[in-house]
């Protein structure tokens, strides 16, 4: 269910009318950042710490928001007048979690447009200390904000609920009529009514808020098995959590965790409670983000939204991970966001504090190998992989991936082994959602492998029968036709695949190389050095089409233009059968630039 779509429009604009123009946002170079922005903030007042102010710039473009927060209250101290920069180290406080934030909060005087944050910033910390009347006054101090119309009710019936007013907080959660997210108040009401003793009610609001959106609420279906594994109804608890698995595959590694704890409530406490509020709104944020991205707008106004539904979204989770730190989804949910941020150190560090017991703690450890592989940790990665495959032998998502991280590590026999267990696994009938691709991709990416590993019949018949499910897929088009022109196999063939795979998708370079090599291969030169001048026009960089080019222009006797290329090819470090290629080709012109090298005439399809 897309939340976002039905959503009021002030809800979207909240942080970018309501949270001050932040200055890290979208920022190309922390240089760029301390011109630009020291510039406005010094404009007005001479007393800034500039000092204090670049190395809070430092620290939020590697994602440490903590000494950012530090370093911006140390400037705003040397320039106490200054409410652009008070307001900044406000924000930061709060996105680190920083206490300091409790006593900035109550400088509301100085946050023009940020009630609402020191509401929550004062009504969490009321709360904590168990004071929930002085918290609920604190929510309510937000009341005239757009977005306090949709977590208020929440937070306040969370406070009427500590305080065995439960009546009063089903009350007014059940008189909120239309709103988009009524299912949503229904299972909030749901576990008010259980945390009250109030089975019979809890069963009743749990009911329907899985008829309002079945199987689509981690939450929710967790819960509400809870209720039907405590009240004697445990294969329709099985049957929920079967479901949940199966709509998130991702969530079907922590699978037996979830079994094992069915009979457990996922909200115990009325701060738990206050903290799944915050989750909630952070999610809506997302859903927006996701939105935003199908929108037309400029790359810059694009960037801009991205920060702010970002940063939105990690002052929810931040106020969620206050009240209740070791709360598995709101720790997932902020790993994620940091990453898309690209401050996977920081998503790391995130991830870390998972709590070893939580039953999310093997989509953790995935997520952890996933930032292993990006980050070239590729040992770490696999054993992570291996020890989740280990778990999970039935699963597709761990093995592929453990096939990526192989492949990664040029370990083709490793990879081939673990892509084929994939694609036995889907045969079987494995649950294929929650790959990252779909079959025909396992077939590709064992067929990569074989191809690799020197079995080129075996990587042919996954080609084939992967575009026998795919027909007009590029890709697949590219590497099967390319790879035939490799190994001088039915060039007519491979000049049809390439020239439909161009027909669909004319502005890829890598294809249009492919066709111009197989054009070359069958003697039509001028159409080749055509097509692949304008390759290397799109892609300069690409050290597999500077030498395709090269080698055309050697054929048309057109020497030191190819020897020009090739030397650029070597320059821009090819990968090593490419740089054999190459090196065997300025040995035949006799320009290598050192010891030669063996010619391999085989290789991969361009940017592939």
């Amino acid at each position: 269910m897309v939340l976002c779509r039905y959503l009021p429009t002030a809800f979207v604009l909240f942080f970018s009318v309501n949270v001050a123009a932040d200055p890290f946002a979208c920022a190309a170079s922390v240089p760029e950042l301390a011109q630009t922005q020291g510039k406005k903030i010094t404009a007005a007042n001479q007393k800034v710490d500039s000092g204090a102010f670049l190395a809070g710039i430092a620290a939020r473009s590697r994602g440490d928001d903590s000494e950012a927060a530090r370093a911006l209250r140390a400037a705003s101290q040397a320039d106490p007048a200054n409410r652009d920069m008070a307001t900044q180290a406000f924000v930061l406080s709060v996105l680190a979690g920083s206490p300091e934030a409790v006593e900035l909060a109550r400088r509301e005087e100085q946050f023009a447009g940020k009630e609402i944050l020191s509401s929550f910033v004062l009504g969490n910390h009321a709360a904590l200390k168990g004071d929930w009347q002085a918290a609920a006054r604190y929510y309510q101090q937000g009341s005239q904000d757009p977005m306090a119309h949709l977590v208020l009710p929440l937070l306040l019936a969370w406070c009427d609920q500590a305080e065995h007013k439960a009546h009063a907080a089903l009350d007014a959660l059940s008189r909120i009529q239309g709103s988009v997210l009524s299912p949503f108040y229904t299972l909030h009401a749901a576990l008010i009514a259980q945390l009250s003793g109030d089975s019979a009610e809890a069963g009743r609001l749990f009911a329907q808020a899985q008829h309002a959106m079945p199987g689509e609420d981690l939450l929710l279906a967790r819960s509400y098995a809870a209720w039907c594994w405590q009240n004697g109804q445990r294969d329709k608890a099985r049957e929920l959590l079967r479901r949940m698995i199966d709509a998130d595959p991702v969530l079907a590694l922590a699978g037996k965790q979830f079994q094992a704890e069915v009979s457990k409530f996922p909200v115990d406490t009325s701060l738990q409670g206050l903290a799944r509020a915050y989750v909630l709104t952070a999610f809506l944020f997302q859903q927006q983000l996701r939105n935003a991205e199908q929108e037309a707008m400029s790359p810059q106004a694009a960037r801009q939204a991205r920060f702010r539904l970002n940063e939105a979204t990690r002052l929810m989770l931040s106020f969620a991970l206050e009240l209740d730190p070791h709360m598995s989804e709101a720790l997932l949910m902020m790993a994620e966001v940091q990453q898309d941020e690209g401050h996977p150190q920081a998503a790391r560090a995130t991830l870390l504090r998972m709590p070893s017991g939580s039953p999310l703690m093997p989509v953790a450890a995935f997520k952890l190998a996933l930032i292993d592989n990006e980050s070239d940790h590729l040992d770490e990665a696999r054993d992570k992989l291996l020890a989740l495959v280990k778990d999970n032998p039935e699963l597709v998502l761990p093995v592929s991936e453990l096939g990526n991280t192989e492949a990664s590590r040029k370990n083709w026999q490793g990879a081939f082994a673990a892509y084929d267990k994939a694609v036995n696994l889907s045969r079987a009938g494995a649950p294929l959602r929650g790959v990252k691709k779909e079959y025909w991709s396992l077939l590709f990416l064992r067929a990569v492998t074989s191809y690799e590993l020197g079995n080129w019949p075996k990587a042919k018949a996954d080609l084939k029968e992967a575009l026998a499910l795919q027909p007009d897929n590029p890709l697949l088009l590219n590497f099967l036709g390319y790879s035939m022109t490799e190994q001088h196999e039915d060039l007519a063939e491979a000049e049809r695949l390439l020239r439909k795979a161009v027909e669909l998708d004319p502005d890829d370079a890598a294809i249009r190389d492919s066709l111009g090599w197989v054009m070359v291969e069958r003697g039509d030169l001028k159409e080749g050095t055509q097509l692949l001048e304008r390759a290397v026009a799109q892609t300069p960089e690409d050290p597999e089409v500077n030498y395709h080019l090269g080698e055309v222009y050697w054929r048309m006797g057109r020497h030191r233009e190819a020897v020009d290329h090739w030397n650029l090819a070597l320059e821009l470090k090819p990968e090593p059968r490419d740089e054999k290629l190459i090196r065997g080709a300025l040995a035949r012109a006799g320009n290598l630039p050192d010891k030669q090298a063996s010619v391999s005439l085989s290789g991969l399809p361009a940017g592939k």
